[in-house]
Protein backbone atom coordinates (compact mmCIF):
# COMPACT_ATOMS: atom_id res chain seq x y z
CA UNK A 1 0.00 0.00 0.00
CA UNK A 2 1.19 3.49 -0.90
CA UNK A 3 1.89 6.19 1.68
CA UNK A 4 0.72 9.02 -0.61
CA UNK A 5 -2.06 8.54 -3.13
CA UNK A 6 -4.68 10.46 -5.10
CA UNK A 7 -8.33 9.71 -5.84
CA UNK A 8 -9.48 11.38 -9.05
CA UNK A 9 -13.27 11.81 -9.12
CA UNK A 10 -14.65 12.68 -12.58
CA UNK A 11 -18.30 13.80 -12.51
CA UNK A 12 -20.49 14.32 -15.57
CA UNK A 13 -24.05 15.62 -15.91
CA UNK A 14 -26.66 16.58 -18.53
CA UNK A 15 -25.03 14.69 -21.38
CA UNK A 16 -28.26 13.01 -22.49
CA UNK A 17 -28.40 13.15 -26.28
CA UNK A 18 -24.79 14.36 -26.36
CA UNK A 19 -23.27 10.97 -27.05
CA UNK A 20 -20.89 11.61 -29.92
CA UNK A 21 -20.09 13.92 -32.83
CA UNK A 22 -20.64 17.09 -30.79
CA UNK A 23 -18.98 20.49 -31.22
CA UNK A 24 -18.65 20.89 -27.46
CA UNK A 25 -18.79 18.13 -24.83
CA UNK A 26 -20.02 14.59 -25.42
CA UNK A 27 -19.82 11.22 -23.72
CA UNK A 28 -17.54 10.07 -26.51
CA UNK A 29 -15.05 12.85 -25.76
CA UNK A 30 -15.29 12.16 -22.03
CA UNK A 31 -14.44 8.55 -22.85
CA UNK A 32 -11.40 9.74 -24.79
CA UNK A 33 -10.31 11.86 -21.81
CA UNK A 34 -10.85 9.13 -19.21
CA UNK A 35 -9.18 6.53 -21.42
CA UNK A 36 -6.06 8.67 -21.60
CA UNK A 37 -5.53 8.55 -17.84
CA UNK A 38 -3.04 5.96 -16.64
CA UNK A 39 -4.07 4.91 -13.11
CA UNK A 40 -1.57 3.17 -10.86
CA UNK A 41 -1.10 2.32 -7.19
CA UNK A 42 -0.80 6.03 -6.36
CA UNK A 43 -3.55 7.29 -8.68
CA UNK A 44 -7.10 5.96 -8.61
CA UNK A 45 -9.90 7.10 -10.94
CA UNK A 46 -13.62 7.09 -10.12
CA UNK A 47 -16.20 7.99 -12.76
CA UNK A 48 -19.65 9.21 -11.71
CA UNK A 49 -22.69 11.01 -13.07
CA UNK A 50 -24.96 13.61 -11.45
CA UNK A 51 -27.97 12.94 -13.67
CA UNK A 52 -29.45 13.95 -17.00
CA UNK A 53 -27.12 11.76 -19.04
CA UNK A 54 -29.44 8.82 -19.77
CA UNK A 55 -31.54 10.70 -22.32
CA UNK A 56 -34.78 9.40 -20.79
CA UNK A 57 -36.57 12.55 -21.98
CA UNK A 58 -35.69 11.81 -25.63
CA UNK A 59 -36.94 9.32 -28.20
CA UNK A 60 -34.73 6.23 -28.39
CA UNK A 61 -35.38 3.61 -31.04
CA UNK A 62 -33.25 0.77 -29.74
CA UNK A 63 -34.15 -1.72 -27.04
CA UNK A 64 -31.15 -0.74 -24.98
CA UNK A 65 -30.43 2.75 -23.74
CA UNK A 66 -27.36 3.95 -25.71
CA UNK A 67 -26.15 6.18 -22.87
CA UNK A 68 -26.19 3.28 -20.40
CA UNK A 69 -24.38 1.15 -22.97
CA UNK A 70 -21.74 3.86 -23.35
CA UNK A 71 -21.39 4.34 -19.60
CA UNK A 72 -20.99 0.58 -19.13
CA UNK A 73 -18.21 0.65 -21.71
CA UNK A 74 -16.53 3.59 -19.97
CA UNK A 75 -16.63 1.83 -16.60
CA UNK A 76 -18.75 4.26 -14.59
CA UNK A 77 -18.62 3.57 -10.86
CA UNK A 78 -21.93 5.19 -9.84
CA UNK A 79 -24.66 7.58 -10.95
CA UNK A 80 -27.38 9.80 -9.48
CA UNK A 81 -30.81 10.50 -10.94
CA UNK A 82 -32.13 13.99 -11.63
CA UNK A 83 -35.42 15.46 -12.88
CA UNK A 84 -34.69 14.59 -16.51
CA UNK A 85 -34.12 10.95 -15.63
CA UNK A 86 -37.36 10.82 -13.63
CA UNK A 87 -39.44 12.29 -16.46
CA UNK A 88 -40.40 8.80 -17.70
CA UNK A 89 -40.34 6.14 -14.99
CA UNK A 90 -41.05 3.15 -17.25
CA UNK A 91 -38.18 4.02 -19.60
CA UNK A 92 -35.95 4.71 -16.63
CA UNK A 93 -36.61 1.29 -15.10
CA UNK A 94 -35.67 -0.42 -18.36
CA UNK A 95 -32.51 1.65 -18.68
CA UNK A 96 -31.40 0.97 -15.12
CA UNK A 97 -31.82 -2.75 -15.72
CA UNK A 98 -28.99 -2.71 -18.27
CA UNK A 99 -26.55 -0.71 -16.12
CA UNK A 100 -23.47 -2.40 -14.67
CA UNK A 101 -23.00 0.47 -12.22
CA UNK A 102 -25.28 1.44 -9.31
CA UNK A 103 -27.79 4.27 -9.33
CA UNK A 104 -27.74 5.73 -5.84
CA UNK A 105 -30.37 7.97 -4.29
CA UNK A 106 -30.94 8.00 -0.56
CA UNK A 107 -34.36 9.68 -0.81
CA UNK A 108 -36.08 7.75 -3.62
CA UNK A 109 -37.70 4.71 -2.06
CA UNK A 110 -40.66 2.36 -1.98
CA UNK A 111 -43.76 4.12 -0.61
CA UNK A 112 -44.40 1.46 2.05
CA UNK A 113 -41.03 0.03 3.06
CA UNK A 114 -38.97 3.19 2.39
CA UNK A 115 -36.23 0.98 0.97
CA UNK A 116 -34.29 2.45 -1.93
CA UNK A 117 -36.12 2.00 -5.22
CA UNK A 118 -33.17 2.51 -7.58
CA UNK A 119 -30.09 0.77 -6.24
CA UNK A 120 -28.59 1.73 -2.89
CA UNK A 121 -28.32 5.09 -1.10
CA UNK A 122 -24.53 4.81 -0.81
CA UNK A 123 -21.49 2.89 -1.97
CA UNK A 124 -18.33 1.95 -0.08
CA UNK A 125 -15.13 1.81 -2.11
CA UNK A 126 -11.83 0.45 -0.78
CA UNK A 127 -8.89 2.40 -2.18
CA UNK A 128 -5.38 1.67 -0.96
CA UNK A 129 -6.85 0.36 2.29
CA UNK A 130 -8.96 3.50 2.78
CA UNK A 131 -12.72 3.11 3.02
CA UNK A 132 -14.35 5.87 0.97
CA UNK A 133 -18.12 6.34 1.23
CA UNK A 134 -20.11 7.94 -1.61
CA UNK A 135 -23.67 9.05 -0.78
CA UNK A 136 -26.17 10.45 -3.28
CA UNK A 137 -29.54 12.16 -3.20
CA UNK A 138 -32.07 13.91 -5.43
CA UNK A 139 -33.04 17.47 -4.49
CA UNK A 140 -35.49 18.25 -7.30
CA UNK A 141 -39.25 18.08 -7.41
CA UNK A 142 -41.25 15.04 -8.47
CA UNK A 143 -44.95 14.68 -9.18
CA UNK A 144 -45.87 11.00 -8.97
CA UNK A 145 -49.41 11.58 -10.25
CA UNK A 146 -51.22 8.25 -10.42
CA UNK A 147 -47.94 6.34 -10.29
CA UNK A 148 -47.13 5.33 -6.72
CA UNK A 149 -44.21 3.01 -7.50
CA UNK A 150 -41.85 5.10 -5.43
CA UNK A 151 -41.76 8.21 -3.30
CA UNK A 152 -39.27 11.08 -3.13
CA UNK A 153 -38.72 12.03 0.50
CA UNK A 154 -37.12 15.09 2.08
CA UNK A 155 -33.47 15.26 1.05
CA UNK A 156 -32.25 16.78 4.33
CA UNK A 157 -33.69 14.10 6.60
CA UNK A 158 -32.74 11.30 4.19
CA UNK A 159 -29.14 12.45 4.04
CA UNK A 160 -28.84 12.75 7.81
CA UNK A 161 -30.36 9.30 8.31
CA UNK A 162 -28.04 7.71 5.74
CA UNK A 163 -24.94 9.41 7.12
CA UNK A 164 -25.79 8.30 10.66
CA UNK A 165 -26.22 4.72 9.48
CA UNK A 166 -22.90 4.71 7.62
CA UNK A 167 -20.92 6.13 10.54
CA UNK A 168 -22.61 3.82 13.05
CA UNK A 169 -22.13 0.66 11.00
CA UNK A 170 -19.48 1.10 8.29
CA UNK A 171 -16.80 3.33 9.85
CA UNK A 172 -15.68 5.18 6.67
CA UNK A 173 -12.39 7.06 6.43
CA UNK A 174 -13.70 9.75 4.07
CA UNK A 175 -17.18 10.77 2.96
CA UNK A 176 -18.36 12.30 -0.33
CA UNK A 177 -21.96 13.47 -0.82
CA UNK A 178 -23.40 14.14 -4.29
CA UNK A 179 -26.77 15.87 -4.73
CA UNK A 180 -28.52 16.40 -8.06
CA UNK A 181 -30.82 19.32 -8.96
CA UNK A 182 -29.50 21.56 -6.19
CA UNK A 183 -30.38 25.23 -5.86
CA UNK A 184 -29.34 27.93 -3.42
CA UNK A 185 -32.38 27.36 -1.23
CA UNK A 186 -30.73 24.12 -0.12
CA UNK A 187 -27.65 25.78 1.32
CA UNK A 188 -28.91 25.21 4.87
CA UNK A 189 -29.14 21.49 4.15
CA UNK A 190 -25.53 21.44 2.99
CA UNK A 191 -24.39 23.43 6.02
CA UNK A 192 -26.13 21.00 8.39
CA UNK A 193 -24.22 17.94 7.18
CA UNK A 194 -21.68 16.47 9.58
CA UNK A 195 -18.75 14.16 9.02
CA UNK A 196 -18.59 14.92 5.29
CA UNK A 197 -15.40 15.79 3.42
CA UNK A 198 -16.82 17.10 0.15
CA UNK A 199 -20.34 17.91 -1.05
CA UNK A 200 -20.84 18.13 -4.81
CA UNK A 201 -24.15 19.56 -6.02
CA UNK A 202 -25.44 19.29 -9.58
CA UNK A 203 -27.37 21.90 -11.55
CA UNK A 204 -30.91 21.54 -12.98
CA UNK A 205 -29.45 22.78 -16.31
CA UNK A 206 -26.03 23.77 -17.60
CA UNK A 207 -25.28 26.94 -19.57
CA UNK A 208 -28.92 27.93 -19.22
CA UNK A 209 -29.87 25.01 -21.43
CA UNK A 210 -28.32 26.68 -24.48
CA UNK A 211 -26.05 23.71 -25.15
CA UNK A 212 -28.80 21.16 -24.68
CA UNK A 213 -29.00 18.59 -27.47
CA UNK A 214 -32.59 19.60 -28.23
CA UNK A 215 -31.73 23.26 -28.85
CA UNK A 216 -31.28 23.87 -32.56
CA UNK A 217 -30.38 27.57 -32.42
CA UNK A 218 -26.69 27.61 -33.40
CA UNK A 219 -26.36 31.31 -32.66
CA UNK A 220 -27.11 30.67 -28.99
CA UNK A 221 -24.39 28.07 -28.61
CA UNK A 222 -21.80 30.36 -30.20
CA UNK A 223 -22.19 32.82 -27.34
CA UNK A 224 -21.44 30.22 -24.67
CA UNK A 225 -17.95 30.21 -23.18
CA UNK A 226 -17.18 26.72 -21.93
CA UNK A 227 -16.00 26.42 -18.35
CA UNK A 228 -12.28 26.07 -17.89
CA UNK A 229 -9.96 26.47 -14.94
CA UNK A 230 -8.38 24.86 -11.91
CA UNK A 231 -8.57 25.64 -8.20
CA UNK A 232 -6.47 24.11 -5.44
CA UNK A 233 -7.68 23.74 -1.85
CA UNK A 234 -5.08 23.09 0.83
CA UNK A 235 -5.71 21.95 4.38
CA UNK A 236 -6.27 24.75 6.86
CA UNK A 237 -3.93 23.90 9.73
CA UNK A 238 -6.14 25.80 12.17
CA UNK A 239 -9.18 23.77 11.12
CA UNK A 240 -8.05 20.51 9.51
CA UNK A 241 -11.56 19.02 9.51
CA UNK A 242 -13.33 21.14 6.91
CA UNK A 243 -16.25 20.36 4.63
CA UNK A 244 -15.97 21.70 1.09
CA UNK A 245 -18.98 22.43 -1.08
CA UNK A 246 -18.54 22.56 -4.85
CA UNK A 247 -21.41 23.34 -7.21
CA UNK A 248 -21.10 21.53 -10.53
CA UNK A 249 -22.63 23.85 -13.15
CA UNK A 250 -20.89 22.52 -16.26
CA UNK A 251 -20.79 19.19 -18.06
CA UNK A 252 -17.64 17.65 -16.56
CA UNK A 253 -15.51 18.38 -13.51
CA UNK A 254 -12.59 16.56 -11.94
CA UNK A 255 -11.75 16.55 -8.24
CA UNK A 256 -8.31 15.21 -7.31
CA UNK A 257 -8.28 14.24 -3.62
CA UNK A 258 -4.86 13.78 -2.02
CA UNK A 259 -4.35 11.51 0.98
CA UNK A 260 -1.55 10.26 3.19
CA UNK A 261 -1.68 6.85 4.79
CA UNK A 262 -0.75 6.72 8.46
CA UNK A 263 -0.48 3.70 10.76
CA UNK A 264 -4.19 3.23 11.40
CA UNK A 265 -5.80 6.28 9.76
CA UNK A 266 -5.67 8.40 6.61
CA UNK A 267 -4.88 12.09 6.44
CA UNK A 268 -6.61 14.34 3.92
CA UNK A 269 -3.99 16.64 2.35
CA UNK A 270 -6.11 18.81 0.07
CA UNK A 271 -7.72 18.64 -3.35
CA UNK A 272 -7.79 20.26 -6.77
CA UNK A 273 -10.99 21.00 -8.69
CA UNK A 274 -10.82 21.35 -12.47
CA UNK A 275 -13.56 22.38 -14.90
CA UNK A 276 -12.97 20.19 -17.94
CA UNK A 277 -15.57 21.38 -20.45
CA UNK A 278 -13.18 23.46 -22.54
CA UNK A 279 -10.42 20.85 -22.48
CA UNK A 280 -12.73 17.97 -23.38
CA UNK A 281 -14.45 19.94 -26.15
CA UNK A 282 -11.11 20.08 -27.99
CA UNK A 283 -10.64 16.31 -27.95
CA UNK A 284 -11.54 13.92 -30.73
CA UNK A 285 -14.23 11.29 -30.29
CA UNK A 286 -13.61 7.80 -28.98
CA UNK A 287 -14.28 5.94 -32.23
CA UNK A 288 -14.88 2.62 -30.48
CA UNK A 289 -17.54 4.21 -28.27
CA UNK A 290 -19.20 5.86 -31.27
CA UNK A 291 -19.43 2.50 -33.04
CA UNK A 292 -21.00 1.00 -29.93
CA UNK A 293 -23.52 3.84 -29.62
CA UNK A 294 -24.64 3.75 -33.25
CA UNK A 295 -24.98 -0.02 -33.14
CA UNK A 296 -27.54 0.27 -30.33
CA UNK A 297 -29.37 3.34 -31.66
Amino acid sequence: MQEFFTVKLILTQHLGGKLGMSDDVSLSKVSRYAGGINPDDNYHVLLGDLGGTLGIDQELRGRRNPSVTAMNYMGYNFAVLNHRDLSNVSKLRRAVGFARYPFMNCNIGHPNTKESFFGEPYKLIDINGMRLAYVSGYAGEFDAGDDDLFRVTDIAESLRRTLRYIYDNKDPDYMIVAISDWDESMQEVVNSLEGVGIVVTGAPAVYGGRLDAEVEDDSASEEVELLNGKETYNVDESNPITMYHHHHDGFVISIDLNFKRRTTTFEYLGHTLTNLDKEISNLTDDIHLNDLIYYHF
